[in-house]
């Protein structure tokens, strides 16, 4: 029997070019630590490639489903992309922005509903954000949480111990209460269930939301589980939801 491994897409971060900030990068960037993950867990890794911010629609077609990677701005195939893991059912793992996209997408999603907006859903989305302004955000912000760096060979330095809730995706997936694991960040999704289901909180930190979850098949983790082997389990969930 021929086992049929899934096709991955690995979501990049991106570096624009911008003639206002004289930013010379005009690339997307893909995390080593992320493809090999996605392979060792038995899947084929496929690098997502927007053109100028956005996916054609028949590039979706390609990916069994997504593992989206840290960064620090969401761009139009961002939203694409977590559209298209909802709508079509297919596994989704976020890290660290991927996680916050997950929240993200659906707060905006509804707001624009309630709105009443016409035509595409990512574009209506993309609208209101532009119409907010660059300091516009649905996530909750942190100042100086997480603000150490995290550099190769001093992982520990990041690392801190996260409870994991009971009866969710993330607790039968790992097989335990807590977890330690490296991040740096200072934004986080609000401690609102309303819309998605907390799976992680930091221990010891009152309302500082480390995982969450939609449906059963989409999980986001705040912390960077791609820098070690100590967590391989969480991206086995790319195979098995």
């Amino acid at each position: 029997m021929i086992i049929m491994k899934r096709r991955i897409g690995i979501v990049p971060k991106a570096e624009l070019f911008d003639m206002e900030k004289s930013n010379m990068n005009d690339r997307y960037i893909l995390g080593n630590n992320y493809t090999k993950q996605a392979a060792k867990a038995g899947c084929i890794p496929i690098g997502v490639a927007p053109v100028d911010n956005w996916l054609p629609e028949d590039e979706l077609e390609v990916f069994d489903g997504y593992l989206v990677q840290g960064g620090a701005e969401f761009y139009p195939y961002h939203f694409q992309i977590a559209r298209d893991a909802i709508e079509h059912h297919k596994p989704y793992l976020g890290i660290c922005l991927g996680a916050q996209l997950i929240y993200t997408y659906l707060a905006l999603k509804k707001m624009v509903e309630e709105a009443g907006y016409e035509g595409d859903l990512v574009k209506a989305i993309c609208a209101l954000r532009e119409r907010r302004g660059p300091d516009f955000s649905v996530l909750k912000p942190i100042p100086g949480h997480r603000a150490h760096a995290m550099t190769r060979g001093k992982e520990d330095a990041a690392k801190h111990d996260v409870s994991i809730v009971p009866g969710t995706m993330l607790h039968r997936l790992l097989g335990r209460d807590t977890m330690r694991i490296a991040s740096f960040h200072d934004l986080i999704v609000p401690p609102d269930q309303s819309l998605v289901t907390v799976n992680a909180w930091a221990a010891g930190e009152t309302g500082i939301v480390e995982g969450v979850e939609y449906s059963d098949h989409v999980l986001g983790i705040q912390g960077h589980p791609e820098v070690d082997d100590l967590l391989p389990q969480i991206f086995s969930f790319l195979t098995k939801a």
